[in-house]
């Protein structure tokens, strides 16, 4: 644990914690802690995670710009059209092989659990950008499953920041299917 890592951590709880409230403050903060963690995810070999993270980046940057760009518009949330999830399962099935395959070329730790929680983070954060509700519940998964990771590779800062995510994107949900009930 170093200083970084505590930086990370709190501006990555801010980041959730204001997306959840609809803040356009939610990006700046995310991007903070997603610098921090893909210079600590390389670190530590868990190469699925670092390119997440480089993704995250640009989309954190194209979040912001969007959100400024949309600031005056109503924010509108919905309900996951069931026809989506057999392509959504399938996607992340095929991203999972694929990921594998990449990480062990690379030689990365964890692989078959890096591979999988990588997959359903890329599909879970385009749920997000569909405004799906569902998307908190998946976010709920797979922060959990990153808990374990981060356990399992001796990461506590890393564990104790997606056991806050875990929380929030339990919240996540609540607070957007309250606000899908009064659309």
């Amino acid at each position: 644990m170093n200083f970084w890592d505590v930086i990370a951590l709190i501006t990555g709880v801010l980041g959730v914690l204001l997306t959840v409230f609809e803040s356009i403050w939610c990006w700046p903060m995310a991007l903070i802690s997603v610098v921090i963690s893909t210079i600590t995810f390389y670190h530590n070999r868990l190469y699925g995670d670092m390119s997440l993270n480089v993704f995250y980046f640009f989309s954190g940057l194209y979040g912001w710009y969007y959100w400024n760009a949309h600031r005056q518009q109503t924010f509108r949330v919905s309900a996951l059209p069931l026809r989506y999830l057999p392509h959504i399962l399938i996607s992340i099935a095929l991203q999972s092989v694929a990921y594998y395959h990449i990480l062990t070329y690379f030689r990365s730790d964890q692989v078959l659990f890096d591979s999988v929680l990588t997959a359903c983070s890329f599909t879970c954060t385009y749920l997000m950008t569909r405004k799906w509700v569902e998307n908190w519940l998946l976010w709920v998964i797979i922060d959990a499953a990153y808990v374990f990771l981060y356990i399992i590779k001796e990461m506590p800062i890393y564990a104790i920041l997606y056991s806050f995510f875990t929380l929030m994107a339990a919240y996540g949900f609540y607070a957007w299917k309250k606000q899908l009930h009064r659309q």
